[in-house]
């Protein structure tokens, strides 16, 4: 630290700002001019993750009733726990408790939500789960009268589904447009679905289910689902030829549906079907994207199979993760776009889609880096919270929300991990780094004796500017070619030209703060207090704490 300073003449310290302002940055890091740092460089990160909640067990999706946006909903794959995560905590008691219910083991466990579109007012909400037998069942339960924070235990079993094999067990639920409830199961697993479950409309595995929950308990059957007229078909079915659909979505505006269905040796799809479209046949297990199996009663290719908007291969992927349209307010220039992942490399992709044609793709990876710094993989699921915001779910226990970046130094990383990582400096604990908010504090000034200011906001080792003022606050000078103006009024001592003197120099500790000791002198006539503001020298870059005002005490 810089040894205290007096307060001596205007003259002398004018003589000595002017050298101090035009060395050397005392070893800040070199900066470039605004044009070269343009220069071949990329486009800015605009996303980041911030957490939801942590500590989870094996969370698998993560979604909310509309319109809430105090409470998030996550399902535990194998706990059987529906948690409830309520103004950023996740609560002791968990909404659901279907432990004694569900099998969980391989990829059978609890497995989709949906919140009836009238929850509000119905407290209906549904689960998708693996009994104890191995079967799915679509189950309706109903929130608390008196508490709608806990469910009422007892459900309605809906539809049950056995399941001849132990993968491939779909699990998505989701209201459409039209109110209709739609359902994802997979073909019951086995290599290349050898029952051939997929292709068989008298099958309900390896579809997309579209069912009607409101006309009749446990519901009733679309009369325009596409296969209602087609005898022995199974009416419920609304597209079908499909592996494994974990997650599908739909977007309500258009009442498009995406399905990320999940590839067996070589290729992951997005499938696609337009809004008012139905009875689409994705080729499955004839043909895995534009690969025929050669499966024994395949015909491939062929005109009645739909090839998916979007396929890839798997490595260094394993698993398609579908996700959402995404329909939010926070991401500006994201609104319309379709966003997934894959659950082993955790690559967050989006691409417009408009006309059914995919466009504009963009890698978002290397935004998706969690604020604590922690490793970002192992995602079973996107979700939408209460507000439309796109929320992640990672299995090492972790939900996030995808977020407009946070980068006040706009460094292209985000506060939060410049934080957690220790490059930035957090000393009042408010989330942004001290030096997007220089802070300059001080200690009473009493004459003749030894006042302190404190100043953090600084890089560790960046050199401290401190400035005075008898004359209180008001325009001071400029200087790095006007970029930074002082706040403190020029003044004048003793017929020296009117200026706002510089007295003390410091270097910022490891943690970018900076202690000044000041020693005041014991006679000041006429004058009752002194406004000090403390500069961060960096060039076009420094910046300048808040002016400070403190009296001056006998």
């Amino acid at each position: 630290m810089a040894p205290a300073s007096s307060f001596v003449s205007a003259r002398a310290l004018t003589c000595l700002l002017v050298v101090l302002f035009t060395a050397s940055a005392w070893g800040a890091s070199p900066r470039v001019s605004p044009g070269d740092e343009l220069k071949g460089a990329a486009a800015p990160v605009v996303l980041e993750l911030e957490i939801v909640a942590s500590g989870l067990n094996l969370p698998v999706y993560a979604t909310a009733p509309a319109g809430d946006a105090s409470r998030v909903f996550v399902l535990e794959l194998y706990s059987g726990l529906i948690r409830l995560v309520k103004d950023g905590v996740v609560q002791p008691t968990p909404f659901l408790d279907l432990s004694a219910t569900i099998l969980g083991n391989g990829e059978r466990g609890l497995l989709g939500m949906a919140f009836h579109p009238d929850f509000a007012t119905n407290r209906f909400f549904y689960v998708f789960y693996n009994t104890l037998d191995g079967a799915t069942n679509l189950v309706r339960y109903r929130a608390s009268p008196s508490n709608p924070d806990v469910s009422q235990t007892n459900g309605q079993l809906m539809l049950k589904i056995g399941q001849p094999f132990k993968e491939h067990n779909g699990g998505m639920l989701q209201f459409g447009p039209d109110g209709m409830l739609y359902v994802s199961t997979g073909d019951g697993g086995g290599a290349l679905d050898p029952l051939n479950q997929a292709q068989d409309l008298t099958s309900l595995l390896g579809k997309i289910l579209r069912l009607d929950v409101d006309s009749g308990f446990p519901y009733a059957i679309p009369a325009d689902n596409p296969f209602v007229a087609t005898p022995g078909a199974r009416g419920e079915i609304f597209a079908y030829g499909l592996r494994n659909p974990w997650r599908f979505s739909i977007d309500l505006p258009t009442g498009a549906l995406f399905i990320g269905d999940v590839g067996a040796d070589t290729i992951e799809e997005v499938n696609y079907l337009p809004g008012g479209t139905s009875g689409q046949n994705f080729g499955w297990r004839c043909k895995e994207g534009v690969f025929c199996t050669g499966q024994s009663g395949c015909v491939c290719p062929a005109s009645s199979f739909t090839d998916a908007l979007f396929e890839y291969f798997q490595s260094p992927g394993c698993a398609v993760i579908g996700g959402f349209v995404y329909r939010g307010q926070d991401l500006v220039g994201h609104q319309g776009r379709y966003f997934f992942t894959d659950y082993c490399d955790a690559s967050v992709i989006s691409f417009d889609w408009q006309g059914g044609v995919v466009s504009d793709i963009r890698d978002h990876s290397a935004e998706m880096i969690p604020p604590d710094g922690s490793q970002f993989w192992l995602v079973p699921s996107f979700g939408l919270d209460g507000r439309g915001e796109l929320l992640i779910v990672s299995q090492i226990g972790n939900v996030y929300r995808v977020v407009p970046l946070a980068d006040c130094d706009g460094d292209g990383v985000s506060d939060s991990v410049e934080i957690a990582t220790g490059t930035a400096f957090d000393v009042n604990g408010d989330g942004l780094p001290d030096e997007c908010q220089p802070l300059l504090q001080g200690s009473p000034m009493v004459l003749g004796e030894t006042g302190y200011l404190y100043f953090t906001g600084a890089q560790p080792g960046q050199g401290v500017l401190f400035f005075l003022s008898l004359a209180g606050l008001g325009v001071g000078p400029c200087y790095f070619s006007g970029t930074l103006c002082l706040d403190l009024a020029p003044f004048s001592i003793a017929g020296a030209p009117r200026d706002v003197p510089l007295f003390g120099i410091t270097s910022a500790d490891g943690e970018g703060a900076s202690l000044l000791p000041v020693g005041v002198p014991a006679v000041l006539m006429g004058f009752t207090e002194v406004a000090f503001q403390a500069v961060a020298v960096d060039g076009l870059y420094s910046t300048k704490s808040n002016p400070l005002v403190l009296p001056l005490l006998p």
